[in-house]
């Protein structure tokens, strides 16, 4: 039994909440090493063109609120993809609505899953399509429209993160050395054309190279406590990203510098400012376990959700609609309603 089989549920989620932000968190402090002379400030861009080039994006908008006498209400839409080169590295695989409230200094937070499988209409047409194809197929924005259709919640701000970064910065820093806690023996890893690849890894401290390291935080399907023990190896391979990238020479590694910031510049989009991304995660580490809930859409636990075999073009894809019928989200904003209450 290893140490997370000892946890609650409700440190469990905390486990989550704290890794996803503290990702964010690193994020910021490697954007923050750069040079301020070389961050250039790019205007918000409206356009839905799937094919926009993806920038860190700095808007005028105002600060989270952190005064504590104020209400506070934040919807964040956490979208985490593979990235470019891999297979289906347009597909939003990840789909995460982060819920953070702060009234009268208590400070609450929720997490809504949303299963990449579930069918969905395209925005305004007449097609059917899976709902990780809609980020690539109508952009950002009709993805938050749908979303905001799903839950009956508006998004307040997004982010999409390219695994991929992980990969490109861990090669640039030449590995790193992570101690494996248990074998790992994944015969369903992704891999080109939609097939599958076996993935083994032994216990024991392991040199990973950025290749090696990606497949490491993205297995899941062996793991005994599944997108838990994923969300543990990320933490671990994010912390140990931070004091490598940090131990680097100013002036004998600036080039390796520079590098990083051309990675994160292309594989980060969002629409928080850098100091609101310190601002929530200031936040979340104040929020107690106690005061985390979360919220799974699928078909085998909530039961809101059935599915089958369906034509998608070309295609038969598995898929998964709400059990009171396509497109009718009512009870699903029923049992959102609920555990934000």
């Amino acid at each position: 039994m290893n140490w997370l089989d000892k946890k609650t549920g409700k440190e469990k989620r905390k486990i989550v909440l704290i890794a996803l932000f503290s990702f964010l968190f690193v994020l910021f402090i490697l954007y923050k090493i750069t040079p301020a002379s070389l961050v250039e400030i790019y205007p918000s861009q409206k356009t839905e063109n799937a094919k926009i080039e993806r920038k860190i994006v700095f808007q005028n908008i105002p600060l989270l609120n952190e005064s504590e006498d104020k209400p506070l209400k934040e919807n964040i839409l956490v979208l985490g993809r593979a990235g470019q080169g891999y297979a289906g590295g347009n597909l939003t695989d990840t789909i995460l609505l982060v819920h953070i409230s702060q009234f009268d200094s208590v400070k609450k937070s929720a997490l809504i899953s949303l299963p990449r499988d579930l069918l969905v209409r395209i925005p305004e047409s007449q097609s059917w399509r899976k709902i990780n194809s809609l980020y690539a197929l109508v952009g950002i924005n009709g993805l938050k429209n749908k979303i905001e259709e799903i839950t009956g919640l508006s998004v307040d701000r997004y982010i999409v993160v390219d695994l991929a970064v992980v990969e490109e910065i861990i090669n640039l820093i030449d590995g790193l050395n992570v101690y494996v806690k248990e074998d790992i023996n994944d015969p369903y890893f992704p891999g080109p054309n939609y097939t599958y690849q076996t993935f083994n890894l032994s216990a024991g401290w392991r040199y990973l190279d950025g290749p090696t390291a990606l497949r490491y935080i993205r297995t899941r399907y062996t793991s005994p406590n599944g997108d838990f023990d994923r969300m543990t190896r990320q933490q671990q391979v994010i912390q140990l990203l931070k004091q490598k990238v940090l131990a680097l020479n100013p002036l004998w590694d600036f080039p390796t510098y520079l590098k990083i910031f051309d990675s994160l510049n292309k594989h980060i989009e969002t629409d928080l400012s850098i100091l609101e991304m310190k601002t929530l995660y200031q936040i979340v580490k104040e929020i107690g376990a106690d005061q985390i809930k979360s919220g799974v859409i699928d078909e085998k636990n909530t039961e809101l959700l059935t599915g089958g075999q369906v034509p998608l073009g070309e295609q038969t894809a598995s898929v998964v609609y709400p059990k009171a019928g396509q497109e009718n989200y009512s009870v699903i904003k029923d049992f959102i309603k609920k555990i934000l209450e």
